[in-house]
């Protein structure tokens, strides 16, 4: 369908390069996690450990609303517009039924929560009390924050990096400050349900701003039934890939509802911050990522295979190496990381060990479940996900009972392992290559290594400054240890040597005409005070 529209042989459209979109998500990455750690530790202790464990129980919910109103249409528009210029009449076709097909599901999935919610708050979770801030959370979620999901698919399909890095950081800043400002003058569950639907508010206007660049804001009535006619298309390919995301979903939510049975809510509320910081992670690469399913679709259609292979490995290679290093050091730290939130949240520190991991397995998911929806296999990734969540639930009942916070970490890791085996041998027939020829053991096994050695660093140096500073000397010690193992073992290869190169060339450019013009500057300032001097001589 994207091409339908452009004459044989024309050239694509302009856009920003992956290489442009990576970049961007990589800063966008940064100044997320680094802001949502901020967010993280600000909101822990202003609220503690029981408002935490309450907010984490209305919350839920809605995480299982966003996997229950949708049905991969977004994922299914990307496809679709991928290719088409900027502002482009089916651009604007496409938007608006999806996004009035989306908000429509939206309401009904709602409706069907709500009613789930008001069984399960009164009856096994036992906290009506907590009931008018879930619904108020449902709500917000309906209005605002599925227009906000609708609309970043059009910028992740223009690869729109610049664009979603703003937006972003926007929204990580805007939930700081309101949480903040109301939890000083509210202590409750409330503030941080005011602050999280506030920041996605204020967000949503600069989201519909920038956005005009790409799709324009009036449509005809014709325009519209135009588009009309290609939703039951795209929703072929998004129902086959929902069960699959529906089922990760529950997987990764369900330690929270397991814990809140069997359970206090301290438990959950240190259990919940301590899997918030991987969660915050993992959303922060996904900022790397979403850049990427275009890609794929691109160099797929075009039959570019070694192209292909080229974005899928070395982005996983590069988020993997970035997500371990950051696992080694809160795995070793983890009691010192935990204690910065404030008393009662340390008594998940052995969860953390293991949840610190699962961001690093997510990367890997998360491309491969792209790339199977790249080559249009998205009913395999729903089978694959459903083995997951058997896997995971299984665990789950069997664990949580008798280790606690632990049972639903070792849960969800071997859910990922689940997924990471068998998805890799999905996409293998997709490669031009074996995996071997473009990701050797060797550089696999230095990150294994390098994690481990990072890891014990970091959790030596936590024996020696046991306290809040030992923070940074436990970092500083895992980031040395992982470096330099991963260093030793040959974790870089040609590719990666030639694009560091290419990065420090381009820096030196860039550099060179702001010290020319410094330079000639301070020559004319010279200059200007030998005229004055000489001026004033001949007086």
């Amino acid at each position: 369908m994207p091409d339908a529209d452009r004459q044989p042989g024309s050239p694509r459209p302009p856009r920003a390069s992956y290489r442009a979109g990576f970049s961007f998500g990589v800063l966008s990455f940064l100044g997320t996690a680094g802001l949502g750690l901020v967010s993280t530790i600000v909101t822990s202790r202003l609220y503690g450990v029981e408002i935490i464990g309450e907010y984490a129980l209305v919350f839920a919910p809605v995480a299982a609303l966003n996997l229950l109103s949708s049905v991969k249409e977004q994922k299914a528009l990307i496809k679709e517009i991928t290719g088409l210029p900027p502002r482009d009449p089916r651009v604007s076709q496409l938007f608006a039924v999806v996004f009035g097909f989306s908000w429509a599901l939206t309401v009904l999935a709602a409706m069907l929560v709500a009613g789930v919610c008001w069984l399960a708050f009164n009856g096994p979770l036992n906290a009506p009390h907590l009931l008018p801030p879930v619904y108020v959370s449902i709500a917000g979620y309906v209005v605002v924050s599925n227009t906000n999901w609708n609309l970043d698919a059009v910028f992740s399909a223009f690869v729109a990096g610049r664009q979603l890095f703003w937006v972003r950081l926007h929204e990580t800043v805007a939930i700081i400050a309101i949480a903040v400002a109301v939890g000083v003058v509210w202590h409750s569950v409330w503030g941080l349900v005011i602050a999280t639907i506030g920041a996605a508010a204020t967000s949503l206007v600069h989201r519909a701003v920038a956005v005009r660049a790409f799709v324009r804001p009036h449509l005809t009535r014709d325009e519209f039934r135009a588009g009309l006619d290609t939703l039951p298309e795209l929703l072929r390919f998004g129902i086959k890939a929902t069960p699959g995301q529906i089922a990760q979903g529950v997987s990764q939510q369900g330690g929270v509802w397991a814990l809140g049975i069997v359970a206090s809510t301290s438990v959950v509320g240190a259990y919940s911050r301590a899997l918030s910081l991987p969660q915050r992670l993992q959303q922060a690469s996904l900022r790397i990522t979403e850049v990427l399913y275009p890609t794929l679709v691109g160099r797929h259609s075009e039959g570019d295979g070694h192209g292909f292979d080229r974005a899928l490995i070395d982005s996983v290679r590069y988020e993997v190496a970035g997500m371990l290093l950051i696992a080694a050091v809160l795995g070793g730290a983890a009691h010192s990381v935990l204690a910065i939130f404030g008393p009662g949240f340390g008594q998940a520190a052995s969860a953390l060990v293991l949840l610190s991991v699962f961001p690093a397995m997510a990367s890997i998911t998360v491309a491969q479940t792209q790339a199977l929806w790249a080559i249009d296999r998205p009913g395999l990734t729903s089978l694959i996900a459903l083995a997951r969540l058997a896997v995971t639930v299984g665990l789950l009942f069997a664990l949580t009972p008798s280790l606690g916070v632990v049972g639903p970490a070792i849960a969800m890791l071997a859910g990922y392992l689940v997924v990471i085996v068998l998805s890799g041998l999905a996409v293998r027939p997709a490669l031009r290559r074996p995996l071997r020829a473009t990701w050797p053991v060797r550089e696999r096994l230095a990150l294994a290594v390098a994690y481990a050695a990072g890891f014990a660093a970091a959790r030596e140096m936590e024996k020696l400054t046991p306290s809040l500073l030992g923070v940074i000397t436990c970092a500083a010690a895992g980031a040395l240890a992982y470096g330099a193992v991963f260093l030793l073992l040959g974790g870089l290869n040609d590719r990666d040597r030639r694009r560091l190169a290419e990065l420090l060339g381009r820096l030196r450019r860039r550099r060179q005409p702001a010290m020319s013009a410094k330079l000639g500057q301070s020559a004319r300032s010279i200059s200007g005070k030998a005229r004055a001097s000489a001026s004033t001589s001949s007086r």
